[in-house]
């Protein structure tokens, strides 16, 4: 299913001393690594749609994941020892990752300008997968590198390594935050429907950019 796009009409720069947006200069799959069961990863390159798909696939017994109400100190032993059923399809992830949300706070966004809008009610699918499911991700060395790491029903998101090392997030939950970040800065109902675009800079040199694209 195909959901339509709107131009963007506008464009929010968020602070003045950012690089404009979508600069892209190179792009390449992202790199997810899981591990599905102690002492064996699963790797897979392009989208969080495609790990998913590749899980569902093997057969993926197990996950390891834990709450969110886990006392500190006792998050790493339990995310290890208590490995737990992997369900993508539910309406909410089946654990929460005890983690601090990642900080956007120190860089700068943008709303809408030359990123196409996409239907927000198009993210919920992608943004459950990148809560939910525990692995590391991984962006070739940049800058300027880019890779869609999720993308369904018409609506994209994209992480950005302006690094010139390889860029490398400890948890799929670092990319939720930046899309939250977004929608709640640039969702708009100027077409009778909720609709977002946009770009947040982390200050470590990366960047989520959230807007339509062909799936």
């Amino acid at each position: 299913m195909k959901l339509a796009v709107v131009a963007a009409a506008t464009f929010f720069m968020g602070a003045l001393a950012a690089p404009s947006p979508a600069q892209a200069t190179q792009y390449s799959d992202a790199e997810w690594r899981v591990e599905d069961y102690p002492g064996h990863t699963v790797i897979v390159n392009g989208t969080i749609e495609t790990l998913v798909a590749q899980l569902r696939q093997l057969g993926h017994p197990q996950k390891q994941q834990h709450s969110a109400s886990t006392r500190p100190g006792q998050g790493e032993t339990a995310a290890r020892n208590a490995p737990q059923q992997f369900d993508a399809d539910a309406d909410t992830p089946t654990a929460t990752v005890a983690r601090r949300n990642i900080d956007f706070s120190g860089g700068s966004y943008y709303c809408g300008g030359p990123l196409p809008y996409a239907h927000m009610a198009a993210y919920w699918e992608g943004m459950r997968y990148l809560q939910s499911i525990i692995g590391e991700v991984r962006v070739p060395p940049g800058p300027g590198m880019c890779s869609r790491v999720s993308c369904s029903y018409g609506a994209a998101v994209y992480i950005c390594n302006d690094r010139k090392d390889e860029l490398y997030l400890d948890s799929f939950a670092r990319i939720a935050d930046g899309l939250s970040y977004v929608i709640t800065r640039c969702a708009t109902n100027n077409w009778g429907t909720t609709m977002v675009a946009g770009q947040v800079f982390h200050p470590d040199q990366w960047n989520v950019i959230v807007r339509s694209d062909y799936c």
